[in-house]
């Protein structure tokens, strides 16, 4: 199953997840964004570390062409054209992913969890009567090991501990567990590989601890009961307040932040 396929399916993924912690109207009324510079690096990163030999099938590089000459445009036109669904992707950005990737799998250490298992299988199931999906980055069967891989900005483990916090990681851990040991799946740990997309494309593997973990599985099983909610009274409401049964108040009270308090006059 391709990536497009994947993420075509209805079922709750933990993208959708992430929509619905800033609202669930912004998960209802969710739309197709082109793809950033920098998810376009990652992803083209993805694709040459784990399946090096499709990346021709999801991805077109770039011709070498100047954009602001009636030649370059037109020859940069027909190459848009005839591309169908691959992203494009410039020269540079790619030379930077695969330098990246090569990095990577220089490493023995990193390589020993990049072995024994598949990359990018889509898995579908129910959680609390929610169906739901993943799609790990890796596998590994003889480990069972989930395997991530991050572009970072920084692979210095307190960094990187705020990347987790700031882009939901935490529940990305306890979502994909789940959805694989309810198929059967054995799970023992969940791995990040963060790779830092500046040069020398400095690595670092990270673990969460048990109560981050635990934290994100109470946070999606909490969305995953006001989604139910949501479904069952057809309201998907925007910025508004849930009571401890999920019902809906529009009228959201507001606290000051705490340093207003301690404003000096």
């Amino acid at each position: 199953m391709t990536n497009f396929e994947y993420h075509s399916r209805p079922e709750i993924s933990k993208s959708d997840i992430d929509l619905m912690l800033k609202s669930m109207r912004h998960f209802k009324n969710k739309v197709y964004e082109e793809p950033t510079p920098n998810m376009v690096l990652g992803s083209a990163f993805h694709k040459l570390v784990l399946e090096y030999d499709d990346f021709e099938s999801e991805f077109a590089i770039m011709p070498n062409v100047d954009k602001r000459t009636k030649a370059g445009k037109e020859a940069y036109d027909k190459f848009l054209a005839n591309i169908g669904s691959k992203t494009a992707i410039d020269i540079a950005t790619f030379e930077k992913a695969k330098a990246m990737a090569d990095n990577i799998k220089s490493d023995p250490v990193i390589s020993n969890f990049l072995s024994n298992g598949v990359a990018e299988e889509s898995h579908f199931s129910q959680i609390d009567g929610v169906k739901v999906k993943a799609r790990p980055d890796f596998y590994n069967k003889k480990l069972g090991l989930i395997v991530d891989l991050k572009t970072t900005s920084s692979a210095k483990p307190s960094e990187f501990a705020k990347s987790v916090a700031n882009f939901n990681y935490h529940i990305q851990v306890a979502f994909y567990s789940d959805v694989l040991r309810s198929l059967g799946y054995e799970v023992n740990g969940f791995l990040f590989i963060g790779v830092e997309s500046k040069e020398p494309f400095y690595t670092g593997l990270f673990e969460l601890d048990d109560e981050a973990v635990e934290l994100g599985r109470s946070t999606y099983k909490a969305i995953l009961q006001r989604y139910k909610h949501c479904l069952e009274s057809g309201f998907f409401p925007g910025y508004a307040s849930f009571d401890e049964n999920d019902e809906i108040s529009p009228v959201v009270k507001l606290s000051l932040p705490n340093w207003k308090y301690y404003e000096v006059v």
